[in-house]
């Protein structure tokens, strides 16, 4: 029993490195957040959805149509194409430091985005690292819409924020519901 001690010991030691490393998450959560949520203003913007889905497809026995008709705004269909494949369809993004001693903010990179573009050559040459950092950003965006789906879809019911409301007046709502520590921090301004 002694023999398998140091054995058991170095599997408790992974472990818990696992969970610390878990638990600690992604770096820079709130301009990564601040990415996710402009993400999904984008969305909104783009809606292209109808007024009412026509929920009247069964026929009484008179030949009469039972059912009702539903505003695409209160739909759990719009939901569903809002959030399907929104974590797949992030921009390309990378944790960048600006300047020596500060810490690192998720940028838009590419197209549009010369200053963050070079700052990314220079700190992530090797295309392996900036795919490494697309799945970390993924990863951190499945991990808000699993823990706060039910909070989001809330919030998009609560306001037409695309029709009514600006961009900034979103993504402070966003950050206050899924990222509470990060609110008052200055969202990148960039359209994505």
């Amino acid at each position: 029993m002694v023999r398998g001690l140091p054995f058991a010991l170095v599997l408790l030691g992974l472990v818990v490195a696992a969970l610390v490393g878990r638990a600690e998450g992604i770096e820079a959560k709130c301009s990564a957040g601040a990415i996710v949520g402009s993400k999904l203003w984008a969305r909104l913007e783009a809606e292209q959805g109808t007024k009412e889905l026509d929920l009247t497809h069964r026929l009484d026995s008179k030949g009469g149509r039972l059912g009702r008709k539903i505003a695409f705004r209160d739909s759990e269909l719009r939901y569903v194409e809002l959030l399907e494949d929104f974590c797949e369809d992030l921009p390309s993004a990378l944790p960048l430091v600006r300047s020596e001693g500060e810490e690192p903010v998720w940028s838009v990179v590419g197209k549009g985005h010369p200053e963050e573009e070079a700052l990314a050559l220079d700190q992530f040459p090797q295309k392996q690292a900036k795919e490494e950092m697309k799945t970390v950003l993924g990863n951190f965006c499945f991990s808000v819409l699993d823990d706060h789906e039910d909070g989001i879809v809330g919030l998009l019911k609560q306001e037409d924020w695309a029709g009514e409301r600006e961009r900034q007046d979103f993504l402070d709502a966003f950050t206050a519901l899924v990222l509470p520590k990060c609110q008052g921090v200055k969202a990148d301004e960039k359209e994505l």
